[in-house]
């Protein structure tokens, strides 16, 4: 094992990185109440739309989630209005920057190969939204399904897939919202993209077809 060590010392000195590893984040000290309390209070914070806020029981897996994400990001699936989009573009920036000081926006899927501004290091010249979701450190895409693939006088490619393999690379929790179910999945990004979301993402499956939006 001393050796292994050695080993992986040397090529990092020569700029080589072969370890793979993740950051398990918590809130409140992985207490579920306190987790739990604070859930809703960004919910409500973020969410200026709602005038009865409704605690609805697939809330109860992300509360789980804050509690050890174990190196996890989330896949949130199912129907309209129940909360994903909330979730994904307030709640989540809101929990990564107490967590990690990182200021992280989402990206919504129809947006991939728009312009992006502002930039972050790592980014190519005349960006566009697609390059800022393989650069950032937990990249947040919202509503997958309704993009169309991006290229301009190339070959086509799915911007999604793009960004799930750069994570995977870099071991990177994913954030993603989406209103198709695992079958609908599998048909438009493939076992591949798939699989690495299964490996990245808790997934929560929002059961109930009845939107909250009044």
């Amino acid at each position: 094992m001393n050796k292994i060590v050695s080993i992986i010392k040397d090529l990092n000195k020569v700029g080589v990185n072969p370890v793979k590893s993740n950051n398990a984040l918590k809130w409140c000290k992985g207490n579920r109440e306190a987790c739990k309390n604070l859930f809703i209070e960004i919910f409500k914070a973020v969410d200026n739309t709602i005038s009865d806020f409704q605690y609805l029981e697939e809330y109860d897996e992300i509360v789980d989630w804050m509690t050890d994400t174990k190196g996890k990001g989330l896949l949130l699936t199912g129907g309209c209005g129940r909360g994903k989009s909330i979730i994904a573009t307030g709640v989540i920036p809101v929990l990564l920057k107490m967590a990690t000081n990182c200021a992280v926006r989402a990206v919504h899927a129809e947006h991939l190969d728009r312009p992006c501004t502002p930039t972050i290091e790592g980014m190519p010249n005349k960006p566009i939204n697609i390059d800022y979701l393989c650069a950032v450190s937990y990249p947040i895409i919202d509503d997958i399904g309704v993009e169309v693939q991006i290229g301009g006088y190339g070959e086509k490619y799915e911007g999604v897939n793009r960004v799930i393999n750069v994570a995977e690379q870099r071991a990177k929790a994913v954030f993603v919202t989406t209103n198709l179910n695992g079958e609908q999945i599998m048909e438009r990004y493939g076992m591949r993209t798939v699989d690495r979301l299964a490996h990245l993402c808790k997934i929560v499956k929002f059961k109930h077809n009845d939107s909250l939006r009044k």
